[in-house]
């Protein structure tokens, strides 16, 4: 069998490996990776890898997104919608779905990953470093990720660890048991661990990506895997420890807001900062550049109004108390300014040969039953087929660890705590205001996931505050109720860490696995299909019977 060039195995690994987890087995094909016993030892070797790696990436962008939002409560579709959406959105998934029976793009990811992790050469030191234990560490950390999002997807996935290069490497593989996230996450766990303070590579950009922004933290990873299983102290350690090393913070000077004079919002446009495509804000990119060919479609379909924000979606916004003052006269209804930040009703847009030539959004006269577009996907995948942009989602961001952390501690007896994450901000001053945090959810020493006392958490504020004013002065409104046990306050903060998720993070990609994860943990199959159920009209009843059988929360393979 002949050679292939480095180069072309590197950068183009997946075209000639075995695809999907049926496609990828199929010991009828003749698409084989023959790497012919070779090592990395040079940087430019691991450049070809990882940006390999990368490409393969981009394709799981655009489904990850929509089986992520069409499948929860806050995404919809419209008439002019292509079959593929609607078919994911009433979750009766066709084989030819290209969104949703794409687990070939899944192990391409893999295989790649396996192929850099059992050739790199981890012994090669310059300067005193061993040079090549970045990639190596970050190639694990995009392979969990990977799995996960397989296991959860799909229900269970086939982990392998070593490249497939032949007919027999297939055959052996078939043979492997199917593993549930539940079987799947101590392997996962074992295999990232060892890896979790190496620091990413550095790669530079390309244009505006920063591909340091390619890769997914390994204590984030192992915060999730441990979230997914109930070992909740592990996770806040991991989260927590994630936020201190890479300084990530709730930034307070970063605030949608707006004047309030009895009971309304006195100015016509709020004050909005596009949280999204900030810098500040993202923790992992997938993101493609035009000037190759790459392409992501989410801006498209946004464009063309086939993906839109559900009218659950506006009301869960426009529903929230905006805190402007102690005084009552000055509170208001018409709710959180995250919305502005999120949807917009696109009063205008113009394209001159393909390209943006004027765009204005609509910050007025949004409402459940207005034309709206989410305004996500127009500013971080403005449409140019000359420009050279990027175009990126974003899995990972600040606000999301924080929400995270909030549930795992939550889930440790502590929602006093988990509510100051929501509320009041992560920093020295909350931890150690027992009328916040209270001293039965306190202990001598701290343990290492409540040590907020560090300078660099000194500006944290509350999620919430982003978009709902001063709530941390609220003490009214936006409290923990007076509950009979414990476990009904953790119940209670847990709602709100949810609804708290669908303000935050709305149409990222997340919103069905976190819902998945909460009636998983309740063992309750009506939390999950009473919120979903809730967007739909014509068929609401049909899609909550559905999904009160779990088997439809995964797609067939």
């Amino acid at each position: 069998m002949k050679k292939i060039s480095k180069i072309m195995v590197f950068l183009f690994i997946s075209v000639f490996a075995f695809e999907g987890c049926s496609n990828l087995l199929d010991v009828d094909s003749n698409r084989l990776v023959l790497p012919d016993g070779y090592n990395m030892t040079g940087a430019n070797d691991t450049l070809y890898s990882m940006f390999g790696i990368f490409t393969q990436m981009e394709k799981l962008a655009d489904s990850y997104v929509l089986l992520g939002e069409l499948r929860g409560d806050l995404m919809n579709v419209t008439p002019t919608s292509n079959l593929y959406l609607k078919e994911i959105n009433n979750f009766d998934i066709s084989s030819s779905n290209p969104y949703a029976n794409n687990i070939n793009d899944y192990y391409s990811v893999i295989n790649n990953c396996n192929y850099v992790i059992h050739n790199i050469d981890t012994s090669v030191v310059r300067g005193g470093i061993k040079v090549m234990y970045k990639e190596y560490a970050a190639c694990k950390a995009i392979r969990a990720w990977t799995y996960m999002q397989i296991a959860l997807n799909f229900g269970s996935a086939i982990y392998y660890d070593k490249p497939i290069l032949t007919v027999q490497d297939a055959e052996s593989i078939q043979k492997l048991t199917p593993m549930t996230i539940t079987e799947l996450a101590p392997v996962l766990i074992n295999d990232i661990n060892p890896w979790k303070d190496t620091p990413n590579p550095s790669l530079g950009f390309i244009y505006s990506q920063n591909l340091d922004k390619s890769y997914f933290p390994i204590r984030f990873i192992l915060g999730d895997l441990y979230l997914w299983t109930g070992q909740y102290e592990n996770a806040a350690n991991e989260y927590r420890d994630l936020m201190f090393t890479n300084n990530y913070i709730i930034r307070s000077s970063w605030r949608d807001s707006r004047q309030v004079i009895n009971k309304a919002f006195s100015d016509a446009t709020p004050t909005v900062y596009f949280f999204d495509a900030s810098p500040g804000e993202d923790i992992t990119n997938i993101a493609a550049t035009n000037e190759y060919g790459y392409k992501f479609h989410l801006d498209s379909l946004t464009i063309n109004h086939m993906i839109v924000p559900s009218a659950v979606s506006i009301t869960n916004w426009q529903n929230q108390m905006y805190y402007y003052s102690s005084t009552l006269a000055t509170l208001t209804t018409q709710g959180d300014l995250r919305l502005y930040s999120s949807v917009s009703t696109l009063e205008n847009y113009v394209t001159v040969n393909g390209n943006a030539a004027t765009s204005k959004y609509g910050y007025l006269n949004i409402t459940p039953t207005s034309t709206n577009y989410i305004l996500k996907y127009l500013v971080i995948n403005m449409e140019s087929t000359t420009n050279k942009t990027n175009k990126q989602i974003e899995p990972y961001r600040v606000p999301l660890l924080y929400l995270r952390y909030a549930e795992a501690v939550n889930r440790i007896g502590k929602p006093n705590l988990a509510m100051a994450v929501l509320k009041n901000g992560l920093r020295s001053t909350t931890i150690n205001n027992i009328k916040i945090v209270p001293q039965n959810e306190l202990s001598t020493p701290l343990p290492n996931y409540m040590d907020f006392n560090d300078a660099r958490f000194a500006a944290n504020s509350g999620i919430r505050m982003r978009g709902c004013g001063d709530v941390d002065k609220d003490s009214t409104f936006y409290i923990i109720p007076k509950l009979d046990a414990l476990q009904d306050s953790v119940l209670y903060v847990e709602d709100l860490i949810q609804q708290e998720l669908a303000l935050e993070t709305a149409f990222l990609g997340n919103r069905f696995q976190d819902l998945m994860r909460i009636a998983i943990r309740r063992d309750d199959n009506a939390y999950l299909a009473n919120l979903v159920s809730a967007k739909y009209t014509d068929n609401k009843e049909a899609i909550k019977t559905k999904l009160m059988d779990r088997t439809n929360w995964y797609l067939k393979k």
